[in-house]
């Protein structure tokens, strides 16, 4: 953590202690920025830091030309949810959090507080953001972990996720877990949804399937590594460690021709990209050079959202049902602080398939 990040941490607490020892009540106004650095010895950007996260989490308001307020937002009845989601989603975001918002509309629960929040660019990032939450009522986290592919951080993220459990969180994972944490998730069967999307291709004809994704860490792509290839097996069909491209977005910019060169060499009939954002990237690549889908190739995508806009309905995906995840994930987190449930829960949703124009049957 940034020597910078320990300061306003520490502005955050000073405030949050006065609001949990009843000397800042709801309605009152908080010390001034002034009277704030003269008590900590902080610059304004720091205080101005806090302040703002503080009313970004729902514990203060800001009266324009008056100053911040304390917010209401503890009682017997009241929870705060924390959702990190995933920052360069496309879609995916969106989705969950309209769940979300639904299950505390349709809530008869009295007070449910959804504070959106960014995961941070790597897992330590994601780590410090966790550890910044302050939280004196009882109160919920939901992550898509930042998982890396160096195993100690894994660890540090989980034992930051038990410490977390240990200070009154219900903690739900969505979308992937982190292999080193055995917790609550509720997520999309990835396994399920790659293997048929994968026999949907071979009844199609395809027998020569590529697989593209940038992610191999991420237990959803493991996962969807594991359909495909009990998929080819159960068939009788080989599938070659040739089939399986990783590739990162940045190597768009730069590897044009290694990219359709790699395709090429696969000697596939699809590409089916586990990441929606490489499928669009693919599409796009295409285009440029000529190659037409489905005449040429064929293309399906885990997830569609990055096509939106673009060209909706073309693109053959795995659809998954994140407005109920969201959904679950808040009504979860409200079933487990109200009736103390002791076991891990374990969701696992099942995705349907869009068939549309971008495989061709052969």
């Amino acid at each position: 953590m940034k020597k910078q990040d320990k300061k306003y941490l520490q502005v955050k607490k000073y405030i949050l202690d006065k609001i949990g020892t009843d000397r800042l009540r709801p309605g009152n106004k908080i010390p001034t920025e002034d009277e704030i650095i003269k008590t900590l010895e902080f610059s304004r950007s720091t205080v101005r830091h806090a302040i703002a996260e503080l009313e970004q989490e729902g514990y203060l308001y800001k009266i324009h030309g008056s100053g911040s307020f304390v917010r209401r937002t503890s009682g017997p009845n009241s929870i705060n949810i924390y959702a990190f989601l995933y920052k360069s989603s496309k879609g995916i975001e969106k989705d969950i959090i309209y769940g979300m918002k639904q299950a505390i509309n349709n809530s008869i629960f009295s007070d449910l507080n959804l504070i959106l929040k960014r995961e941070g660019e790597s897992t330590g990032e994601m780590i410090d953001k966790i550890q910044s939450i302050f939280s004196k009522t009882p109160s919920g986290l939901i992550i898509i972990p930042q998982v890396s592919g160096d195993r100690p951080k894994n660890r540090l993220l989980a034992a930051t996720l038990r410490k977390m459990e240990k200070d009154n969180f219900v903690v739900i994972q969505i979308d992937r877990t982190i292999p080193e944490y055995e917790g609550n998730y509720i997520m999309t069967d990835h396994y399920k949804g790659a293997y048929n999307m994968t026999q949907y291709l071979i009844e199609k004809g395809h027998k020569r399937i590529a697989v593209m994704y940038e992610h191999p860490e991420n237990s959803s792509i493991k996962l969807r590594l594991q359909g495909v290839e009990t998929c080819f097996r159960d068939n009788d069909l080989p599938f070659k460690e040739s089939y399986k491209l990783q590739i990162t977005l940045d190597d768009f910019t730069s590897e044009n021709d290694k990219i359709i060169k790699r395709i090429h060499s696969t000697d596939s009939t699809c590409i089916f990209c586990f990441e929606s954002e490489i499928a669009l990237e693919i599409y796009t690549l295409f285009l440029k050079h000529n190659i037409v889908i489905p005449d040429d190739i064929s293309l399906c995508s885990f997830d569609d959202h990055s096509f939106y806009g673009i060209r909706d309905g073309f693109v053959t995906a795995v659809i998954q049902p994140l407005e109920e995840i969201g959904y679950l994930s808040v009504d979860l987190i409200r079933a487990k602080l109200e009736k103390d449930l002791k076991s891990p829960i374990k969701l696992l949703l099942e995705p349907h398939i869009a068939k549309r124009p971008s495989v061709a049957e052969i």
